[in-house]
């Protein structure tokens, strides 16, 4: 409805009222959602993360915003990167905006990640069967480095709304056009963020950063009062998972021995937390564990890679190609 130029006020309140009034409902339009709760069968919706020991969880629910915070060189766009491989491979469709990476990095990490190898590289047929397959469910947006922040909004809601992708990676807040004390366009982006995810019934994630510790190094383990910028960051997303890589346990591995303190630790560790900080559909909040694997992949058992079936070609192709 087009609002005239020249309007009186209580005129212009009736019009807003009026446009409003198809958003009001009795309260027995969600009687079927309450005696769902009530018997205890709601259905458990969303789509899953690559690990299946979280799966009653933690779901990535539609109209939806999941922030990925953590400090620097702590893994976060690997982690969103397998996340936006197993979703692929689950059939939904992705749009990815690496802005911190080029285009072919982004996707040849994702394809290391697919092949799930511990040595060498992926062969040639590898590559072309994940660039097929890629190519029907991954989409990259072609920018690098820092962009206005009408550009990131055009990219979501384009993508959202005409191309119809269940989840878009934004990677990372740093590159969205936003001043690094501008508090109030913060503010305004994930608001921004949370109405295009609503209204478009999509997924958006959205990697961001922590404060770096006062006094502890590495080994600081950030909650979600360390998530840098405007707290309207963490209020106003859906979902806050704190990535954290543990730097202790990953020197450890490159010693030649071990003394019996330190192999304990190692038993006893992960070398990767993501941390559920929040989760505000969802009753649960909670870390989850994981081990790295060669192939950039992280796995919830040691050793064990996840396997991806990513064939769109009858012909058969060998995955791994050491020479």
């Amino acid at each position: 409805m087009k609002i005239p130029d020249k309007i009186d006020l209580r005129d212009y309140i009736k019009l807003v009222g009026e446009l409003e009034a198809q958003e009001i409902h009795s309260a027995g339009k969600w009687r079927d959602e309450l005696l769902a709760k009530a018997l205890g069968d709601e259905e458990v919706t969303g789509d899953t993360l690559p690990w299946g020991k979280v799966k009653e969880y933690f779901r990535l629910r539609p109209s939806e915003v999941t922030v990925w915070a953590g400090m620097n060189g702590h893994r976060k766009s690997m982690a969103t990167g397998m996340v936006a491989l197993d979703l692929a491979h689950q059939g939904k469709r992705i749009a990815i905006a690496s802005l911190e990476m080029k285009p072919a990095e982004t996707l040849w990490r994702m394809c290391l990640q697919a092949s799930g190898i511990a040595h060498g590289k992926p062969s040639k047929g590898f590559v072309d069967d994940f660039t097929d397959f890629a190519d029907e469910h991954i989409l990259i947006y072609d920018q690098l480095d820092s962009i206005a922040t009408e550009k990131v909004l055009g990219f979501v809601n384009y993508v959202g709304s005409e191309l119809k992708c269940n989840h878009i990676f934004l990677d990372s807040l740093a590159k969205c056009g936003i001043g690094v004390e501008n508090r109030e366009g913060e503010s305004d982006f994930i608001n921004n963020l949370a109405w295009s995810a609503k209204h478009l019934g999509t997924h958006i994630h959205l990697v961001s950063h922590v404060r770096k510790p006062h006094s502890a190094g590495e080994e600081y383990v950030p909650s979600k009062f360390d998530v840098k910028g405007n707290s309207a960051i963490v209020d106003l997303a859906d979902n806050l998972i704190v990535c954290w890589a543990d730097k202790r346990r990953e020197n450890l591995k490159h010693l030649p021995s071990l003394d019996d303190k330190q192999l304990e630790y190692m038993n006893n560790t992960f070398d990767q937390k993501l941390i559920v900080a929040k989760q505000r559909h969802g009753a649960w909040e909670g870390t989850i564990g994981l081990y790295s694997h060669h192939s950039l992949q992280f796995t919830a058992n040691k050793g064990k890679s996840i396997e991806y079936d990513l064939t769109v070609r009858n012909d058969s192709v060998t995955v791994c190609n050491d020479n």
